[in-house]
């Protein structure tokens, strides 16, 4: 099994992250940040072609209820969607919740990673 859910998208890039940006609020999930590669690797002298953004996806009370049942969880938060070119196609990503709390033991938390994967790639789907 793959560790990421990928879907190709004809839209420009800064149109899909608004889509999934305004999708995910209608879930009670936002946007912690959005990492913009290109535009770091530009401000360190590197250059980079392409454009990938990586959005940091958050449900807070999910991320509570994970952080009490163990704060080491915190580590694997919060979720991230990548938006990016590669070789002239553009793409959406979620790294798995399921796939990343397959490392613990907790069933409550793996149940509940299931439970907001479902959730995310509705949101790429729609968004793509």
């Amino acid at each position: 099994m793959t560790f990421n859910y990928t879907v190709k998208t004809q839209k420009n890039i800064d149109a899909v992250v608004a889509e999934i940006t305004s999708n995910l609020s209608e879930i009670k999930f936002g946007v912690l940040g959005t990492l913009d590669f290109k535009e770091i690797f530009a401000k360190k002298g590197i250059d980079y072609p392409n454009e990938y953004k990586l959005l940091e996806v958050c449900n807070p009370q999910a991320a509570k209820q994970a952080l009490d049942s163990d704060p080491n969880i915190g580590l694997l938060l919060p979720c991230t969607i990548a938006v990016y070119e590669n070789n002239g196609e553009k793409f959406i990503s979620l790294a798995k919740p399921t796939e990343l709390l397959s490392v613990t033991s907790n069933v409550e938390l793996k149940e509940m990673g299931k439970e907001i994967e479902s959730k995310l790639i509705d949101v790429i789907e729609n968004s793509k």
